[in-house]
């Protein structure tokens, strides 16, 4: 199975981003120059616009849009900010607005992707500002739902990003195919243990739809193709244990346990530091995401590979989606911004930069 071609070229990025409420404005910057970002789709994607370029799109002057993420605190949600605010850079540019013409954004999100609470007052506390647009990357599928026809009721189109919600009030969902990376997760597994033995799966919120999925076209990919590969344990990060104990229990109900699936980049790290302190233990771990840490182990090959996200992608058109539903241009009702198998053989490969989340 080949990986699903989407992502950015990040030649470098150097932008200012606005914020709301009187805040300082939040600088994003590279140390390579002040090159242009080239954002890529899936070349199959069958869109009706172009989500990878601003041309064609129209905001007010002085237009808000409000991000809130699943948390603050991994590679994957800086990577998705920088791919936002290329895309509010480009808008402004492209129309010409500068000082308080400009549009702006906002990117804010809890301490953790657990904290759904926090996420929901995040959400009313932005929608209390009334934005032009609100993109949510939401913990909960289940969660929010007040808060949707709180936005609908006040003309605020809401794009769902990352993570989608269960409702029928949302303009576009951007959102990596979940269920097809981790089937190429799940085959890149049993390729790794010699399709032969017991794994376990490591996952965040069993609340998230990311999880969900995941969850489900990995033991599918097992189910369909892989019969002497047994599924034996599947563990949820929550609030009263951490990853690490959960691991060691299902290390010791499991103990020839031979491959780990862990489907984000914070599930992962917890689960390498855990399996690198276990010196009797050689179990093969394919990862989500690709974060600084992924990055390393995969190098010094203690993380089989990693599927990624195309997150620069991902926040860019989600943006792009947002300014046209407020001003009631076409969007898409899906944007796939696809995925990517890396591993210690590509890594390094020029083509495979894109994907990782530096």
């Amino acid at each position: 199975m080949k990986g699903k071609i989407a992502g950015i070229v990040l030649l470098s990025l150097s932008v200012t981003v606005t914020t709301a409420c009187g805040r300082e404005p939040v600088e994003e910057k590279s140390a390579s120059g002040e090159e242009d970002v080239e954002i890529t789709l899936p070349e199959d994607s069958e869109l009706t616009v172009d989500y990878t370029s601003v041309e064609g799109v129209y905001a007010e002057k002085g237009f808000y849009l409000a991000i809130v993420a699943k948390n603050l605190d991994s590679g994957y949600s800086d990577a998705v900010k920088k791919g936002a605010s290329c895309a509010i850079e480009d808008i402004n540019e492209k129309l010409g607005y500068e000082g308080d013409e400009k549009v702006y954004m906002t990117f804010e999100g809890p301490p953790d992707s657990i904290d759904i609470d926090s996420q929901i007052n995040t959400v009313d506390a932005v929608l209390a500002e009334n934005p032009g647009a609100l993109c949510l990357a939401a913990i909960d599928v289940q969660s929010c739902q007040a808060q949707l026809e709180t936005a609908k009721d006040n003309g605020i189109p809401v794009v769902i990003l990352d993570s989608g919600v269960d409702s029928d009030l949302v303009a576009c969902s951007c959102v990596t195919d979940n269920r097809a990376a981790a089937a190429e997760a799940a085959e890149r597994l049993c390729e790794a243990i010699g399709d032969s033995g017991q794994v376990i799966i490591m996952s965040h919120a069993q609340s998230a739809e990311t999880s969900e999925d995941r969850i489900a076209g990995f033991r599918k990919e097992l189910q369909d193709n892989h019969p002497d590969v047994d599924l034996v344990n599947i563990s949820y990060e929550n609030e009263e244990q951490s990853i690490e104990d959960m691991l060691l229990e299902a290390l010791e109900e499991y103990p020839d346990t031979a491959g780990i699936f862990c489907t984000n980049e914070n599930v992962t790290e917890s689960v390498l530091e855990t399996v690198g302190r276990l010196e009797d233990k050689e179990i093969k771990i394919v990862g989500f995401d690709a974060g600084e840490v992924q990055i390393q182990a995969i190098r010094d090959g203690r993380e089989y590979g990693t599927v990624c996200q195309n997150p620069y992608g991902m926040g860019y058109a989600a943006v792009v989606a947002a300014l046209r539903a407020a001003s009631g241009q076409t969007v898409d009702n899906w944007i796939d911004p696809g995925y990517q198998w890396v591993d210690r053989s590509n890594i390094d490969v020029e083509e495979n930069k894109k994907y990782l989340y530096l």
